[in-house]
């Protein structure tokens, strides 16, 4: 079994939040941690300043799709990410 149970990357560059990654352990899931890890984001974000908070989500993953609606998260279809691969 891995060592990490759960894990979150939160940042603020000045203008909004943005969260990265979000994972719990297969191990852990349906025990609220995933819904902790964003509120404590959230609010660290709003100290820093935050006005906004933009989470990175695959769209092709339903259960992720679904968790961050349900935590009050929607898409944003005026958002286009543009990727370069190296």
């Amino acid at each position: 079994m891995s060592l990490w149970r759960r894990s979150i990357i939160g940042t603020f560059d000045g203008w909004r939040g943005n969260i990265y990654r979000l994972a719990v352990h297969p191990g852990y899931r349906r025990r609220g941690i995933a819904r902790r890890l964003v509120a404590e984001v959230e609010r660290r974000l709003v100290q820093e300043g935050a006005k906004r908070i933009t989470a990175l989500v695959e769209k092709n993953h339903p259960w992720a799709t679904g968790f961050w609606e349900a935590v009050g998260y929607g898409a944003d279809s005026r958002i286009v990410r543009h990727v370069r691969s190296l």
